[in-house]
């Protein structure tokens, strides 16, 4: 896993990201394969950050991250080749 020990107000800002986030699905009434769904996109999305942050130390990685990244939200990329 890309993640590293958080401290303990980043353990308290991502439990009560991670209770808004049921909340809102809670409110919606979602179905559990939604709410399924939902709970693993954010994670990744958060993993994807982190590794995102992580890899602006520069490198083909940054690169990599980079190009997955605005894969994702469908923006491209303009270094293909490097992955």
């Amino acid at each position: 896993m890309l993640t590293e020990p958080a401290s303990e107000n980043q353990q308290t800002l991502i439990a009560g990201d991670e209770e808004s986030l049921e909340q809102q699905m809670a409110e919606l009434a979602l179905s559990n394969d939604a709410r399924r769904f939902l709970r693993t996109l954010h994670l990744a999305e958060k993993q994807l950050n982190e590794a995102f942050n992580k890899s602006r130390q520069g490198g083909q990685l940054e690169e990599c991250v980079s190009q997955v990244y605005h894969d994702l939200y469908g923006k491209g990329c303009a270094s293909k080749d490097s992955c």
